[in-house]
């Protein structure tokens, strides 16, 4: 849109190039309208538009679901593909109590009594199981999760006692699943791991996350890292449920 001014009236016209007289002048004589125009040449050109660039596509895209992106991340790899074994960087472990004697033990005689672990600020360790009970062999299993992590000053352990020396988290928080959401340990695109069967569920927060045994939550522990195989894809209910009458049949 191109704008064009004269001594009187501005216009507006949409045409690249024009020429048009001045706008006309009028005057009045003896109850006459008298029309007079100027010979000025006036021309303009609209405006160009911005030209819009293609986007920019960047490195050749691979087909990969989300679980598979996840783990080539993990991975630090380009792509990762179904049935094969990628070693895997561990973002967040989680130890309850009823597993908690068993993977210190297998930490502690695979890696040395005096080992640390590979990083004490992405393990949690929730007591959830044997906490309403009186009996004290199950207590027992809590009272080894915290001096495990007064030993390794642990920074997330969730006690069923206010301890003065768990300053970050001082107060129990419930159900290992619900806490490990609630207190932010849940996080899109990471991998998680945790030593009960319904760690699948952190899964609804966008990153990769199931349960591990004993041995594997030991040796994530020393090293932060684990051994995957990349599953295949499965695509129906029905698939689902064929590959799970499998299961129970192969058990």
């Amino acid at each position: 849109m191109a704008i064009i001014s004269s001594p009187s009236i501005t216009y507006k016209t949409d045409l690249s190039f024009f020429a048009l007289p001045s706008p006309s002048i009028i005057t009045w004589q003896r109850q006459t309208w008298k029309k007079t125009s100027s010979k000025k040449i006036v021309s303009a050109v609209s405006s160009q538009k911005n030209k819009r660039n293609p986007s920019a596509t960047g490195s050749t895209k691979i087909p990969m679901t989300a679980t598979e992106k996840i783990l080539a991340s993990a991975a630090e790899k380009r792509e990762v593909t179904p049935g094969e074994n990628v070693w895997t960087n561990v973002d967040v472990l989680m130890i309850n109590d009823i597993t908690c004697p068993g993977i210190t033990g297998i930490f502690k005689k695979e890696f040395g009594n005096t080992a640390k672990v590979w990083d004490r600020e992405k393990i949690v360790v929730i007591p959830d199981h044997y906490i309403f009970t009186n009996d004290e062999r199950a207590h027992r299993n809590v009272d080894i999760a915290r001096d495990f992590c007064v030993e390794q000053d642990i920074k997330y352990f969730y006690d069923i006692q206010d301890r003065s020396n768990f300053r970050a988290n001082p107060d129990y928080k419930g159900v290992c699943h619900v806490a490990l959401a609630q207190e932010g340990h849940c996080r899109p695109g990471e991998v998680l791991f945790g030593t009960d069967s319904h760690t699948t569920s952190a899964g609804a927060f966008g990153q990769f996350a199931t349960g591990v045994g004993n041995t594997d939550a030991a040796f994530v522990l020393g090293t932060g890292k684990i051994l995957l195989k990349a599953s295949e894809k499965i695509s129906s209910f029905c698939v689902i449920y064929e590959k799970y009458l499998d299961l129970v049949g192969e058990g």
